[in-house]
């Protein structure tokens, strides 16, 4: 029968938008439909359940005419996902899936319920066509009762946006909503990993749509916990928020006033306080001291019991920005990788804190310290290949340009004191130069010509232990010399790298592959300053991540300041894809530094933060 119709489009050009004497516009597709039903009459087919659905032709009609890389509008809802619509429609010859001749399918209620439900997950129904698809549900229920069959071209309608919101529902369960290289909202379909048009048509024939698209939402604990989260944090919504403590002097124990009781009121609804006999006077008694302590620990905050201005800012941040925090992390997880392996190390860069998992078990913890805002520690997945003992450091070029070279001439016993040595080099040989016959009055940025060394050691900037993951960022765990960063707050002070609190402990778990390589071993090899290398069997994943809302294990619910601005910048993502805007030029962070000012504090202070490279390459010169 298709054979038959293909004449007939050359000749119906001249069926279309005129109007002439009075006689309305014909469209191409009713007049296409018309003629098919004469020539079924005519070649005196019996049985019109055994030709083609009507609507099948509407919708290949409809996505010839879309293309399959340009969006095309039906009911004046953007249809995104060409690609696999056209790929799940040829599949199936152009039959629908979502309707039969005088019935809607059940599977178009269990979708439209996942969609209505999107809410729970962070997300918007009206990004799905849920407006438009309930209107043509009704229309098409309303010409059910009417005629008893349903109109092809309200069914291609139904189909189409159906399918297209499936797809797009599908990919942002499963790989979020935003894209992250750009930081736009996507609106049609990842072709890249699931091939949602082929889950989609499995799920259509089992009928287990709703259950299969559930199984997309990301494994873990923590995505649950977040869902429940936003819950309760909509509830709060409902019921007014919580009151704004008025800014003024910091409040502690003993203090009475008109503050403390706004004070009490606020922690009261976010459950740090808990209700009791006499609670809701205006003294600032060891009760509230205590759950002034329980919020400050919970947002990351020093735990001192003092409600100071940066407490106070805290707890004056609007609920409603709470739950924009939920859900950009909710985003976040989707688009996170679903398997982060039983065993691995995972750093979570808001709270600057290293977790090690055994048997999907969190076994061990400890403080790093991370990258300035200049120098911001990237979010990415590696495998951990190789723990190096004692080995040399070789500094990065810029660095040694920009800032190095003014220790060197400001103290002509710097590299001494810091046993570090000068080499330049000469054909394919790097050859150690003595300081003294550098011209250094002269010595600026574009006339450095010479490659810094420091030797292992504790002094060294990368510590005695330094575990190597192989990555494009060029990002290590590293141990180091600077304890004291490990007792403050925010720990912000590298150019990219992660020191450790405690390199010993992680080389002891890293290594449980050897026997032979017990802790006794570890701190002999370190004492004695041997440099030695450690490949391992069995590489260890190593996750980079950026949450800054969580469930700890405790029950706590905890917030993390969004000190890199990511949180912002999906925020803004999220938001403008909605307005279907572009992302801002400002929203995309550059490769280079930002421009230090005279106030700017180098993350050296001295030889802090920078990272380091593997003693066997000595011109590999990383970036951070």
């Amino acid at each position: 029968m298709n054979i038959l119709l293909d004449p007939l489009k050359t000749r119906l050009p001249s069926l279309k938008s005129r109007r002439q004497d009075g006689i309305p516009r014909i469209s191409f597709e009713l007049a296409l439909f018309c003629l098919f039903s004469l020539l079924l009459s005519l070649v005196g087919c019996k049985n019109s359940q055994s030709g083609p659905d009507p609507a099948s032709i509407v919708i290949r009609n409809r996505l010839a005419a879309g293309g399959t890389t340009s969006p095309f509008l039906v009911r004046a809802d953007s249809i995104g996902s060409c690609e696999l619509l056209h790929a799940f429609y040829q599949k199936r010859s152009y039959r629908p899936a979502w309707s039969a001749s005088k019935q809607i399918l059940p599977d178009v209620d269990s979708l439209v319920g996942m969609i209505r439900d999107a809410e729970r997950e962070g997300l918007r129904p009206l990004d799905y066509h849920l407006a438009t698809l309930e209107s043509v549900l009704l229309e098409l229920g309303d010409s059910a009762e009417l005629k008893g069959s349903l109109d092809p071209f309200k069914r291609a309608d139904l189909d189409i946006l159906l399918t297209d919101a499936y797809l797009l529902f599908a990919s942002h369960l499963s790989e979020g909503c935003i894209d992250r290289d750009t930081l736009r909202m996507r609106w049609n379909a990842s072709t890249t990993s699931v091939r949602h048009d082929s889950l989609l048509e499995r799920s259509l024939d089992s009928h287990t749509l709703a259950h299969d698209l559930r199984q997309l939402l990301p494994p873990h604990p923590l995505y649950t916990d977040l869902r429940d989260l936003l819950a309760s944090f909509r509830m709060i919504t409902k019921r007014g928020g919580w009151g704004k403590v008025a800014s003024g002097p910091p409040m502690k124990g003993g203090d009475v006033g008109s503050r403390i009781f706004a004070l009490k009121g606020r922690l009261r609804v976010s459950g740090d306080l808990v209700p009791r006999s006499g609670a809701g006077g205006d003294e600032f008694d060891s009760t509230l001291v205590d759950a002034v302590r329980a919020f400050q620990k919970r947002l990351g905050l020093e735990p001192t019991g003092i409600a100071d201005s940066s407490t106070i800012a805290a707890m004056n941040v609007p609920v409603e920005k709470r739950i924009e925090q939920i859900r950009v992390n909710l985003d976040r997880w989707r688009s996170a990788p679903h398997d982060l392996g039983q065993n691995s190390i995972r750093i979570n860069i808001p709270d600057f804190r290293l977790s090690v998992f055994e048997n999907g078990k969190e076994v061990e913890t400890m403080k790093v310290v991370l990258g300035l805002p200049n120098w911001q520690t990237p979010v990415f997945s590696a495998e951990l290949t190789q723990v190096l003992f004692n080995s040399h450091w070789m500094a990065p070029e810029d660095i040694v340009e920009k800032e190095m070279i003014n220790y060197m001439k400001a103290d002509s016993n710097y590299l001494r004191s810091n046993n570090m040595s000068l080499w330049r080099m000469v054909r394919d040989s790097l050859v150690q130069i003595d300081p003294r016959t550098v011209d250094w009055p002269s010595m600026n940025e574009k006339t450095v010509d010479f490659r810094l060394r420091q030797e292992a050691g504790p002094q060294n900037i990368m510590g005695q232990v330094k575990f190597l993951m192989p990555n494009r960022y060029n990002i290590y765990l590293h141990d180091t010399p600077y304890r004291d960063d490990f007792r403050k707050m925010n720990r912000m002070f590298s150019h990219g790298c992660i020191r450790l609190e405690r390199p010993s402990d992680l080389a002891e778990f890293v290594l449980r592959q050897f026997p032979h390589w017990a802790r006794e071993r570890i701190d002999t090899v370190i004492a004695r300053n041997t440099e030695q290398t450690v490949l391992l069997k069995k590489p260890i994943p190593v996750h980079i991540l950026y949450y800054t809302v969580w469930r700890e294990k405790d029950g706590s619910i905890q917030f993390r300041d969004d000190h890199y601005g990511l949180d912002r910048r999906l925020a803004w993502a999220l938001q403008a894809g909605q307005m279907k805007m572009s992302a801002p030029p400002d929203t995309v962070r550059s490769k280079a530094p930002a421009a230090r000012t005279a106030n700017y504090q180098s993350p050296i202070r001295s030889l802090r933060g920078i990272t380091g490279m593997p003693p066997t390459n000595p011109l590999v010169y990383v970036r951070f």
